[in-house]
């Protein structure tokens, strides 16, 4: 929120507060209706509201069959297939503010592990079949991590909200969630950012403040809870494969780590035809700033060349193979926390949940 924003409530405020005082006074307005009137509502997920974003663990396989029936008929739009959720075993533990829950799926139960994501911005289209296709063939294929001691995380709908629409948004319906991750530069550029970059636009938009998304929280609750050693997530309509991570923004003099930590997208582009790789720095509350940069997790991007939805056949002949090589590609991160180094931000949910109980309150 910037400083002209908090300058117009504090000049405003006051000669609101005194009319009301005065309309109070007739019995017309009660205190806290007056503190309604001067103050707009954000809606936001904090650890004494996240409760109500909680799928209930008896109630999870219903909501998520119901799900899959209404990702389905969105599919058969676009003229793609039947079933995209498959065999799979999915999970959901929180969902949106629609109630749609945010799935996802873990494969094998090897050391190293990868996450990989799709439908972050839901009106890239094509990234959202790829994700489901690439879990189901997962789900096909257990000799591709089970023998080779991995594990793979998909959640290949990042961002319902803003997908099940006549015509899908970016956003969830009113933030950009690549743009509200904390980051140790949210507050000093984010705004910035979306005013000088993207000219303030609304689909760009970073939020009021950071964190306050529910999509937003189930991705840092997956890097939280599962630790990846490499991340992949699906974009359209840029064209490049963009890396993140331990050794980034760094040409030269690099360590050994970041060397094989580099070589990953790398690695990744000689499987998908030479497929452009870029260089281009961390973008604030974005999910390459937030997992690569600050606690270093090697994070490819890869945006497709656009997000036609009837290009998906061929980008899955292209890319199949680049996915596959994310997964298998070898790299164990050091798990060992550093001082000063980015901490599990779900810690403090819990910590919160606990003394709440502890006293007896109720979250919601």
């Amino acid at each position: 929120m910037s400083r002209m924003y908090f300058s117009y409530v504090w000049l405003v405020l006051p000669a609101l507060f005194c009319w009301e005082r005065a309309a109070y006074g007739h019995g017309l307005l009660l205190d806290a209706q007056i503190l309604e009137r001067g103050y707009a509502k954000i809606p936001h997920v904090s650890p004494y509201n996240i409760a109500d974003y909680h799928v209930r663990e008896a109630d999870s396989q219903a909501v998520i069959a119901d799900y899959c029936r209404k990702v389905s008929q969105e599919f058969k739009r676009y003229g793609w297939e039947d079933n995209p959720c498959g065999e799979v075993q999915w999970s959901a533990d929180l969902q949106t503010a629609s109630g749609m829950p945010l799935i996802y799926a873990s494969f094998g139960s090897g050391r190293e592990t990868t996450l990989f994501m799709g439908g972050v911005h839901p009106d890239e289209l094509s990234p959202i079949q790829l994700a489901f296709r690439f879990a189901r063939y997962l789900s096909n294929n257990p000799d591709l991590y089970q023998k080779q001691g991995l594990r793979v995380v998909v959640a290949p709908l990042v961002a319902p909200d803003g997908f099940f629409r006549d015509r899908p948004l970016r956003t969830n319906g009113r933030i950009d969630v690549n743009r509200n991750f904390f980051t140790m530069d949210w507050y000093d550029k984010a705004h910035h950012a979306w005013q000088h970059r993207t000219a303030g636009a609304g689909r760009y938009f970073p939020g009021y403040f950071p964190n306050t998304e529910v999509e937003t929280l189930f991705q840092v609750w997956l890097v939280d809870a599962y630790t990846p050693d490499k991340l992949f997530s699906v974009h359209a309509p840029l064209g490049f494969l963009d890396y993140d991570g331990p050794g980034d923004q760094k040409p030269s003099h690099l360590s050994r780590t970041e060397k094989k930590a580099k070589q990953y997208v790398y690695e990744v582009s000689k499987q998908t035809e030479n497929y452009r790789v870029v260089d281009y720095s961390f973008y604030p509350g974005s999910l390459g700033n937030f997992a690569g940069n600050e606690r270093k997790v090697p994070t490819i991007t890869l945006e497709l060349e656009a997000t036609n939805p009837r290009g998906v056949h061929k980008y899955w002949e292209k890319f199949l193979p680049g996915f596959v090589r994310s997964v298998n590609y070898p790299f164990r991160r050091d798990h060992r926390p550093e001082p000063g180094n980015a901490s599990r931000f779900f810690a403090v949910y819990d910590e919160v949940f606990l003394k709440l109980q502890r006293m007896g309150l109720s979250l919601n």
